[in-house]
């Protein structure tokens, strides 16, 4: 019998595609600290987003249709990326850390072709930041800090945990409720809204924008404040309380996390912070 032929749509031409050839290879990872290099990326968007607005008479902006869409799916991939640098970036430099992950599997190809800063990164291969539990597992496992985490930290986990629902809608659906992120939304409140398509207007895609700027900034300010303190609770490091003797030690830590894009104050400086480490621990 012959083949069944008939075409319900125009022929395509499947054209050769190669991937080699797709990334920039002379790109150099930059030595800036993680949330730095998130808040560039997030700026980054934002004026992207900021030109393609559409400005209507009500002088409110409208965003082009599915534009919102893939903006949320860009914030996500900087909030996980600063995940990944972070944790990098305390392995590369933290005792606790490196004792917390140095049973941690690590593939051959990652092995033989990573330079030793970037390593760690690779340790990170199978590991998803797009939920709470995910997220609190990783900081436990390649970062070694245990019991509960602080009331700050559950919450703004809980709120990106929802962001990041949106992102299984957008990714799997097109952006339409399924039945298992509704659930995980909340049933009675989203039951009405079932395989319904996303509809963001301006306000709500900044509301989504802070979430994520909130959950990198809590984190951040959480894991520095943990960290520099257990240097000091489990002693594995001999702290001279003399800046000049300390400053090489401290300064990694310290510009592990510093933001110098958002510093707390405008004088915000090493030895100011190392000040005030001193000044809590010594006493």
């Amino acid at each position: 019998m012959p083949k069944f032929t008939y075409q319900v749509n125009n022929s395509s031409q499947v054209t050769k595609f190669d991937t080699h050839d797709l990334f920039d290879k002379d790109y150099v990872e930059p030595n800036s600290s993680a949330i730095d290099t998130f808040l560039e990326k997030t700026e980054g968007l934002r004026n992207l987003l900021n030109k393609n607005l559409i400005k209507e008479n009500s002088g409110e902006p409208k965003i082009p249709k599915y534009f919102a869409n893939l903006m949320i799916l860009a914030y996500i991939s900087a909030v996980e990326s600063y995940f990944r640098k972070i944790i990098r970036k305390v392995i590369l430099i933290d005792k606790v850390a490196q004792k917390a992950s140095e049973n941690q599997i690590l593939t051959y190809g990652a092995a033989i072709i990573h330079s030793p800063d970037m390593l760690p990164e690779a340790l990170l291969e199978n590991c998803s930041f797009a939920s709470k539990k995910n997220i609190i597992d990783a900081i436990r496992t390649f970062i070694g800090i245990k019991g509960n985490m602080p009331n700050d930290v559950n919450d703004i986990l809980e709120h990106f945990s929802k962001v990041c629902q949106l992102r299984h809608c957008i990714v799997h659906r097109f952006g339409h409720l399924g039945s298992k992120n509704m659930i995980e939304l909340g049933l009675s409140k989203h039951k009405d809204y079932l395989e319904k398509p996303l509809q963001l207007d301006f306000n709500k895609l900044n509301e989504i924008f802070l979430v994520c700027n909130s959950t990198v900034k809590v984190i951040n300010n959480f894991l520095f404040q943990t960290i520099i303190t257990r240097t000091v609770t489990e002693r594995n490091i001999n702290w001279c309380w003399n800046f000049d003797d300390d400053k090489e030690e401290f300064t990694k830590y310290y510009e592990t996390f510093a933001s110098k894009i958002e510093p707390p104050n405008n004088n915000a400086t090493v030895k100011e912070a190392y000040d005030r480490f001193k000044e809590y621990f010594k006493t």
